[in-house]
């Protein structure tokens, strides 16, 4: 007398958690790789470089900021 959709409801709460763990992932490998462009063409200072890095992450919409690792935000 096992309700099915039990182990149904189960299995879509871990496939919303793994597709927000890709998500965290891409956004991290995108954030990093744009950093890395913008010190390579631009070569910024360190100053220059955390006040764009403050200004960038400032304009993305809240849940992509908190989906960004702290020593990016930081």
């Amino acid at each position: 007398d096992e309700d099915d959709r039990t182990m149904g409801e189960l299995f879509y709460c871990m496939i919303d958690e793994l597709a927000d763990i890709t998500f965290h992932h891409s956004l991290q490998i995108l954030v990093e790789a744009m950093f890395e462009s913008v010190k390579e063409i631009f070569q910024p200072t360190e100053e220059q470089m955390e006040r764009f890095t403050k200004a960038f992450i400032s304009r993305l919409p809240k849940y992509m900021q908190e989906a960004l690792s702290p020593s990016l935000v930081a």
